[in-house]
Formats: structure tokens, C-alpha cells, sequence
């Protein structure tokens, strides 16, 4: 099983749609069982899977995560995680087969699984914080997340990825986020200033995940949301982050589009309603795919760097 997280600590950026999206092309493209954890208690990728996290009826991740760092548990049962997962479905028009002339509604999943958020985890990330200085020498605890839910779905689960979406902050549940996702960060950031004024922080944050836990992948690479070729600001920053930032740049640049809005107030996925962002977001999958399944390769922009380097010894030799 393979743990993610996505996230920027500066909102508006396409963290949750690359999220959502990344999710459903891993698992309706590339035939993956997945995983979506909601660790932003604005809930936002629940909403748009049509959870409602309101009802009293929908267990979400603050019920597991409270009685952690409350101390009342040390772990999470099975049975307890198992009411915790939901698969979402959306209600679409297909042709009735008995008269093809009209249309029927139907539910179809989206294809992942979800443990969903509310507005009460941001009280679970205060107690975090309250707990670490009653318990951790007013250092927040990066494992809660890693060693119960996590833990316990390795476990017992099948699941081939988990997607931990983070919210816009660095604060305990982020830190958390980044721990339990061993096998690598993925920063998403659209082309302005403030967008990758951000970028630094993260990285720092996760170095020091890593000094915590030396199996931990740290940033995988970045992802350009929001692009447009046409817009010189953007191609610069794109060139810029090639050659200064100390992470990998995906290859795949995600395109900017109004469909984003449309898709969420139509209770869809950009990607099932956008044939170019769909393109984008499997590119992206697979590029996500193929570096947890070779982690000794490099990962985008990087990959030219090693040709560049190898062509330079050659030479050198020469």
C-alpha cells in the first residue's frame, strides 16, 4: 500500500481537485483500489463527493483521530475505521434500454473509496496542539495519523494507494499528513509569486518528517495547476522552479479551465466532464505511478538533469 499526501499551505491552488482527480484516474485509468483521506476540516473534498458530513449519520475522520490524542485509545479497531469508509457515487443520465428514446437516472460510483472530514477536526487539531505541550515538549506529534489509522489499514485493507488531502496550512493535521505519507509528498501550486512563496515552507517541513523517519520518500515533486502557455508569467515561473527549486517538476502542467466550477456545482469531477483535463490528470497518475514503483528513478525536469550530467562525464572522459 502506497501512502500520499497532497498540499500547499496556501489555498486556491487545485490542491483538493488534484486530489479528487488524481484519485479517480489511479483508480478508473490505471484499475488501482484507492483510498481518499480528508484531512482538511473544511471538508472540502467530501463535499464535492456528496458526503454530507453534517448528518449525524456520516462517521468521519475526527471521530478516529479525538480519542487518539485524547489518550482514551491507542489505536483504531478495524470495525471502527470500516464505518468510516464510504464510496461515493454521482447520479448520471444513460439511455433506458427498454424505450432508447428516453433517459433513466443512475448512480455510478466514482471509483475510489473515502473517509471523509468535518468542521470539527480543526477542534481535534487544537487539541493536538494542546497535547503537545502537555505531553511532547510543546512539539506537535507527527504520528497520530501514521500509527493508527494508517497502521491499521495496512493491516487489513487491500487497498493499493491512500491520498491524504491536506488542508492549506502547516499546522498539526498537515504535519501529520506529510508523516504518514511515507512514500512521498506531492506539492500543488499554481504560477504566481504568493502561490510558490509557500513552496520553502513545505519543503522544510517535510525535511524535518524525515529526520523523524529515515524511510520516508520526502517531496516527490511539484505540480504546476492552473497553467497557461500563453501567459509569460507562467512559463517563467515554470523555468524558474526547473532550475532553482530543490525538488522534481512533474512533467504534466494542469491546465486552467472554467469546467473546474461547472464540474462542481454539475456534482462531477473536472475530469469526467473536461476531455483535456482528463488527459492531464491521467498524465499526471501515471507519472505518479510509474515514481512509486521505481523510487531510485528520477522524477520529471530531474530526469534531464541526470541526462545532462551523464552526456557532461562523457565528454569529460572524452
Amino acid at each position: 500500500m502506497k501512502v500520499l499526501c497532497v498540499g500547499n499551505q496556501k489555498g486556491g491552488v487545485s490542491k483538493t481537485t488534484t486530489s479528487l482527480n488524481l484519485c479517480y484516474s489511479l483508480a478508473k485509468t490505471y484499475n488501482q483500489k484507492v483510498l481518499l483521506i480528508d484531512m482538511d476540516s473544511q471538508g472540502s473534498a467530501s463535499l464535492n463527493l456528496q458526503i454530507d458530513v453534517a448528518s449525524e449519520d456520516v462517521h468521519t475522520i475526527d471521530e478516529l483521530l479525538e480519542p487518539i490524542v485524547l489518550r482514551k485509545q491507542a489505536t483504531v479497531t478495524w470495525d471502527a475505521l470500516k464505518e468510516c469508509i464510504y464510496t461515493p457515487t454521482f447520479t448520471d443520465r444513460v439511455r433506458d434500454d427498454d424505450d432508447r428514446m428516453k433517459w433513466k437516472q443512475v448512480n455510478t460510483p466514482f471509483g475510489f473509496d473515502l473517509i471523509p472530514a468535518s468542521l470539527y477536526l480543526s477542534i481535534v487539531e487544537m487539541r493536538m496542539g494542546i497535547a503537545a505541550g502537555q505531553f511532547y515538549k510543546g512539539t506537535i506529534n507527527q504520528f497520530y495519523l501514521r500509527e493508527t489509522i494508517i497502521q491499521t489499514l495496512r493491516e487489513n485493507s487491500d487497498y493499493d494507494f491512500v491520498v491524504i488531502d491536506t488542508p492549506p496550512s502547516l499546522g498539526a493535521l498537515s504535519v501529520n499528513s506529510m508523516a504518514a505519507a511515507e512514500d512521498g509528498v506531492i506539492i500543488v501550486s499554481n504560477l504566481d509569486v504568493m502561490s510558490t512563496r509557500g513552496i520553502e515552507s513545505f519543503i522544510e517541513s517535510t525535511q524535518m518528517v524525515q529526520m523523524a523517519n529515515p524511510s520516508h520518500r520526502g517531496i516527490l515533486g511539484i505540480l504546476f495547476a492552473l497553467y497557461s502557455d500563453r501567459r509569460q508569467v507562467d512559463r517563467q515561473v515554470d523555468n524558474w522552479a526547473k532550475q532553482f527549486l530543490p525538488i522534481p517538476v512533474f512533467d504534466t502542467r494542469i491546465p486552467e479551465t472554467a469546467n473546474v466550477k461547472k464540474a462542481n456545482s454539475s456534482k462531477f469531477l473536472v475530469s469526467q466532464i473536461d476531455k483535456k483535463m482528463k488527459a492531464a490528470y491521467d498524465a499526471f497518475a501515471y507519472e505518479v505511478l510509474y515514481a512509486t514503483e521505481h523510487p531510485d528513478e528520477p522524477i520529471g525536469n530531474a530526469k534531464t538533469e541526470v541526462i545532462e550530467e551523464a552526456d557532461q562525464q562523457t565528454s569529460e572522459s572524452e
